[in-house]
């Protein structure tokens, strides 16, 4: 996970109002499988592993994807690159809302 406090990480997500739980739930293990900036997961696996409901799975990947923390790649199945500039954008405003 590059360079980034995973522990940091997540707290910005959970605090900073952008994220819904099951958003930051479903980054959480994005982050854990990705290599190089790709994370290769299918949502069913998400699905066994978090506990989530089909809908929460679903929905919370589409709107990683529009709110552009995360993007399906097409070329390679069950696949999503992660967009870590959107990541340093929650922590610094996370590191804003503290201070």
């Amino acid at each position: 996970m590059d360079n980034f406090n995973n522990q940091l990480l997540l707290e910005a997500f959970s605090n900073v109002g952008l994220y819904t739980q099951a958003e930051t739930t479903i980054l959480q293990k994005i982050l854990e499988v990705e290599t190089d900036r790709v994370a290769i997961i299918p949502a069913k696996t998400l699905k066994k592993v978090l506990k989530l409901s089909h809908t929460a799975i679903y929905s919370s990947l589409k709107t990683l994807q529009l709110k552009g923390v995360i993007t399906k790649l097409n070329d390679i199945p069950h696949s999503y690159k992660v967009n870590y500039p959107k990541l340093d954008e929650a922590i610094s405003l996370y590191k804003k809302m503290r201070n």
